[in-house]
């Protein structure tokens, strides 16, 4: 009889601590500049379901919302805004630009293309591909298509063509003139500039090896691009009127300010920092409960 009551208090006594709670966790995303010096990006936050059941202390987790948000905010850290909310599924959203009064992103596991109104109006799928940039007047798309090269497509998804057809073709970034696209080779490690039709102009190799990522151009008045250095940490500046190459103190995926005053970059988290190094915050602060 002790030993059939000691089983039903252990059974009771197990069945019931369980306990069962929620944790949030809030992380910033596909940050990029808007044409007037304001910083956008897609804010995620994701709720997990946990779970803790004694005696063996064993928790269990499971997503229970992966939601996102697009966001915009003053080059001064001040003015956050949540312009729309997006959608709840998994995966995140692989890169934004914006021009004019649009904004184009894509996501990492569909690889779907989507324009949306930078009033949080608009959202449409217009195609499929990852790294989408706007042209300077927002009417076209240069993009990446996974193991297909550079495209390029109306903001509609029409006439979608291809003008590199090298499948190592990555990360296309549209010239502030309309003229050019900056590009690099994954196999080459190698960055490349062609004319919007394709034609390569010019090659450049990062100055102490490394291998060229996520280029972005500087300043319209620069004749520039700024590109990551893949292996080295920080970012390199390619001047294309006198193919000269810099080092910059920036960290990686660095991201010229229009006005040239600023660069967002990232260290483990995505910042906004002065060209002389100076006010420098982070886009995770200033996101409710979250931290740099």
């Amino acid at each position: 009889m002790r030993r059939v009551i000691s089983s039903v208090l252990f059974l009771l006594v197990l069945g019931g601590c369980v306990r069962r709670w929620t944790e949030t966790e809030v992380y910033v995303t596909a940050v990029n500049w808007t044409s007037d010096n304001k910083v956008v990006f897609v804010k995620e936050v994701i709720t997990w379901q946990c779970e803790e059941i004694p005696p063996f202390i064993s928790e269990r987790a499971e997503v229970k919302s992966d939601e996102f948000y697009l966001c915009e905010i003053n080059y001064d850290g001040t003015g956050l805004r949540e312009i729309c909310y997006l959608w709840d599924r998994p995966g995140g959203i692989n890169a934004i630009s914006s021009a004019g009064e649009w904004i184009v992103f894509s996501d990492n596991i569909y690889r779907e293309i989507y324009v949306i109104k930078r009033d949080g109006t608009g959202l449409e799928k217009v195609g499929y591909g990852v790294n989408p940039d706007f042209s300077p007047d927002a009417s076209r798309i240069v993009y990446e298509k996974p193991d297909s090269g550079i495209w390029i497509m109306d903001r509609d998804g029409g006439n979608d063509h291809c003008i590199v057809s090298d499948p190592d073709a990555k990360y296309p970034a549209w010239s502030p003139d309309d003229t050019l696209i900056a590009y690099v080779i994954a196999k080459s490690e190698t960055l490349h500039i062609c004319d919007i039709f394709g034609n390569i102009l010019k090659t450049y190799t990062p100055l102490e090896g490394g291998w060229y990522e996520s280029p972005d151009w500087a300043p319209k008045d620069t004749n520039a691009v700024i590109v990551a250095v893949n292996g080295r940490g920080w970012s390199e500046i390619v001047y294309l009127s006198n193919d000269t190459i810099k080092k910059d103190k920036v960290g990686w995926y660095a991201k010229w300010s229009p006005d040239g005053s600023r660069y967002i970059s990232y260290d483990g988290s995505w910042y906004v920092i002065r060209r002389d190094g100076t006010n420098k915050w982070y886009l995770k602060d200033k996101i409710e409960g979250g931290e740099k």
